[in-house]
């Protein structure tokens, strides 16, 4: 049985970090739709949504090509402090908005907010490996990928609850955001100081550099496959997370607001994976785990379809879809981490932060298409899903066969060392 190489104070501290930014992410993302929808009404909260979404998503898509130079240039953890001190005058700013009333601006702040993430992203990534053993880099991932489904999870939670128990107070709700960022910028000024990798690196600011990127990586195919089979994991999460909307109301009878918990238990889910998928893959990398989690995804996709309207049953099912996920892709992040030259480590891991959007940009697009245009129920949404799941893994394991002889070792008992 493998044994899990001792992890240091810094590492804690940059997961205490990142914890506490993607919980504030998620608390003051709901807050500004929460307060956008009240502002214009119920009848628009679809439109107000689809914004506050695209002013998110648009920094990764925008900023991920000069944000992993920057991780390449800069000391990793200097870079973090700096990304984190924008996070607190961003959630000052937005305490003004709410006090004042300046709505339109609210757009703007979520997009500073995603601006910040975009550039947390390849530095957080990229400084793991510099902080951890390479035995230790399965179990540190593990840990950062629950504790990230696990600030999901809080701040959904906390986001309602905050609403709901500020009357309206929108300014006095985000000032608990003041506070987490306030804590994240501290457990940031903790992490070790390390070097740059590649001091002399050109900063570069338009999104071809992805481009280039992914041209002087597909010589390694194994690195390719993980590249975008990560990205396509982002998809099918980012599809489920809206689609499961639509399924609480067409499926099991729920509103809006009940529906939008559906996606906790996902989140559970994934956490859970994560760990299993650290705990399975030991001291290396366990590609074995990714067409096991796509198979079970196919299953358990297609099990949404033929459910019964029963929410306890409904729910077992999400949270296996989140279980699965996590096994899918915890090996694919570690071996993006562990393959990528240190040279070029933080524009790799920019160039997957990228495409990782890209997918979660499709997703929208693709949920909007099923439900209007196509016509068809979530619960078919969820399987068509599943068939393109079933169909890339099954090309995925014709391209690398050796793949699946590792998943026939997972298994098989007794057949691990």
């Amino acid at each position: 049985m493998a044994v899990n190489a001792k992890l240091s104070p810094s590492f804690y501290w940059l997961n205490i970090a990142q914890f506490l930014g993607a919980l504030n992410d998620n608390i003051l993302k709901l807050l500004i739709i929460f307060y956008l929808i009240g502002h214009h009404g119920p009848s628009h909260a679809g439109a107000v949504t689809a914004g506050v979404g695209l002013a998110f998503v648009l920094p990764f898509l925008l900023f991920s090509a000069p944000a992993g130079c920057l991780a390449d240039r800069l000391a990793k953890s200097r870079l973090i402090v700096w990304v984190k001190i924008l996070e607190v005058v961003v959630t000052a700013l937005a305490i003004v908005a709410f006090v004042t009333g300046l709505t339109a601006s609210l757009y703007l702040l979520m997009f500073a907010m995603a601006l910040h993430s975009a550039f947390f992203a390849p530095a957080k990534y990229g400084i793991i490996p510099e902080l951890v053993p390479r035995e230790g880099l399965s179990h540190a991932n593990g840990i950062v990928e629950a504790c990230t489904f696990l600030a999901i999870i809080c701040g959904t939670a906390l986001a309602s609850f905050l609403a709901l128990s500020s009357g309206g107070r929108f300014w006095l709700a985000a000032s608990l955001c003041l506070v987490i960022a306030l804590g994240g910028l501290a457990a940031a000024g903790k992490i070790g100081r390390t070097t740059a990798c590649a001091p002399e690196r050109t900063v570069v600011y338009l999104p071809v550099e992805i481009l280039r990127t992914v041209q002087r990586i597909r010589g390694d195919r194994q690195l390719l496959l993980a590249f975008f089979g990560l990205a396509y994991f982002l998809f099918v999460g980012a599809f489920a997370q809206l689609n499961l909307i639509g399924y609480g109301i067409e499926h099991l009878g729920l509103n809006e607001a009940e529906s939008g918990y559906l996606f906790l238990a996902a989140a559970f889910g994934i956490a859970a994976g994560s760990l299993i998928a650290a705990k399975l893959s030991g001291k290396s990398v366990e590609f074995g785990l990714v067409p096991l989690g796509a198979i079970i995804l196919v299953f358990v996709q297609l099990l949404l379809l033929l459910a019964p309207p029963s929410l306890p049953i409904c729910l077992a099912i999400i949270l296996v879809f989140g279980l699965a996920a996590g096994l899918f892709s915890l090996p694919l992040q570690t071996f993006i981490q562990l393959r990528a030259d240190p040279a070029i480590r933080g524009e790799v891991l920019a160039a997957s932060s990228f495409t990782n959007w890209v997918g979660i940009f499709f997703a929208a697009v693709v949920t909007y298409l099923f439900s209007e245009p196509f016509g068809l129920t979530a619960a078919q949404g969820f399987a068509l899903i599943g068939g393109v799941t079933l169909g890339l893994t099954l090309w995925m394991l014709h391209l690398f066969p050796e793949i699946l002889r590792r998943t026939v070792i997972l298994l098989t008992p007794g057949s691990r060392h």
